[in-house]
């Protein structure tokens, strides 16, 4: 079932594997409904280490920025802590971290806004990315269409063809962006060397969804090109686009030191967010063409990944040469450290769904339904939820 919303088709998230009507919905309208639990394999809980490992619960931060809020707290560098993924922002999430060289007492007494830490161990083990078994995701969907009957049967219908066909393990919107969808539009710059291109997509590019004062100011230096001027008008919670004006206002020139006042772990998902553009694209072409992606890895293409050895090789190679990509620039000369060697990826997940519908007490007179269900690392709850909605991404 193809899809119809346009942010789907600039994202690569081309089709439904079910051919449902959808339930419809709002997805997050408080934070709670959207609750994720990281899952490992053993607790690795020791008296002793050089890392502390705690639980950060954080409520309507990314992991990202969160980080960045505790490092500061601590005065120390965000480059001593580790985690095994990045989670959504809106949402209330519980992940294990890292921090190399600190006592928890340094911890315990910070009082921040929305943030709680907590369970601290020892470990002689850093986390990195990926060190995870998967999340557990609990989540509400409100506003749905249709009374709880029509719903249910809805329900109950797409989960049967789920369990037949797999769910898509397309990369989910938050990837991209909803209101600025263009991480990869920014690390594709990067790798193609365009760093000029990738800085002024970051900073200058404004989306309709932005606030009025973001969208003239992002409007004004896409015109001007002026730094420092830009630098005065850009709102204070624009803080990364700020430290790279700041960047470019002492050296015009220097674009690779603008997109290094970025987190590396930042300018490394928007690399990534390029290679899941591309992957994104392949799996749509294949479900295309009717190929069986239960049973299908496809390539998150890097300077040493290769194509694939069947039919996805080809719509693969497809979808690189369209892109205007090769696979040796993946290698990137002008900033190295987020050069990506690739590797291999499911194309479909298959997850036990479990749901309830039930009266909204948020919103009298409609109806919810509360799912539950586990994912692998580095899948997306949304595009999971998105076979069962079927509405505008910016429900979600």
């Amino acid at each position: 079932m193809i899809s119809p919303f346009e942010l789907d088709r600039l994202l690569g998230l081309n089709y439904f594997i079910s051919n449902t009507a959808g339930v419809k919905g709002k997805l997050r309208q408080i934070a709670d409904d959207f609750s994720v639990d990281e899952v490992f394999e053993d607790s690795r809980e020791d008296d002793e280490g050089e890392y502390l490992h705690f639980i950060m619960e954080k409520r309507n931060w990314d992991t990202i920025r969160a980080v960045d809020n505790v490092s500061r707290a601590l005065h120390i560098s965000r480059k001593r802590f580790g985690y095994a993924g990045t989670k959504d922002k809106r949402a209330v999430t519980k992940q294990r971290m890292s921090v190399w060289n600190i006592e928890r007492e340094n911890l315990e007494v910070l009082n921040l806004k929305d943030i709680k830490l907590y369970n601290f161990v020892r470990s002689d083990e850093r986390l990195n990315l990926g060190d995870l078994l998967g999340n557990k995701f609990k989540i509400t969907i409100r506003k749905t269409e249709g009374d709880i009957s029509q719903i249910k049967e809805v329900m109950q219908e797409t989960v049967s063809q789920l369990s037949l066909g797999g769910v898509p393990n397309y990369f989910g919107y938050q990837r991209f962006g909803i209101v600025r969808p263009n991480t990869h539009l920014v690390g594709k710059k990067i790798i193609q060397g365009d760093l000029d291109g990738a800085v002024m997509q970051y900073i200058a590019k404004p989306y309709p969804g932005e606030r009025e004062d973001t969208k003239e100011a992002r409007e004004m230096l896409s015109e001007t090109g002026n730094f420092k001027k830009a630098l005065e008008v850009y709102p204070s919670r624009l803080n990364y686009e700020r430290n790279m004006l700041d960047a470019l206002v002492k050296n015009p020139k220097d674009f690779a030191g603008a997109l290094r006042r970025l987190p590396k772990k930042l300018r490394r998902m928007l690399v990534h967010a390029c290679q899941s553009h591309i992957f994104n694209e392949v799996l749509s072409e294949a479900i295309a063409e009717g190929i069986n992606i239960r049973t299908k890895n496809i390539k998150l293409l890097g300077y040493k990944s290769g194509f694939s050895q069947d039919e996805i090789g080809r719509i693969e190679k497809e979808v690189l040469e369209r892109e205007d990509l090769t696979m040796e620039q993946f290698k990137i000369n002008s900033m190295p450290e987020v050069s990506v060697t690739g590797e291999d990826r499911r194309a479909s997940i298959n997850t036990k769904i479990s749901f309830d519908v039930e009266d909204d007490e948020l919103n009298p007179g409609l109806i919810k339904v509360s799912f539950s269900f586990f994912l692998p690392p580095g899948s997306y709850a949304t595009t999971v939820l998105r076979e069962f909605m079927k509405t505008d991404p910016l429900n979600y």
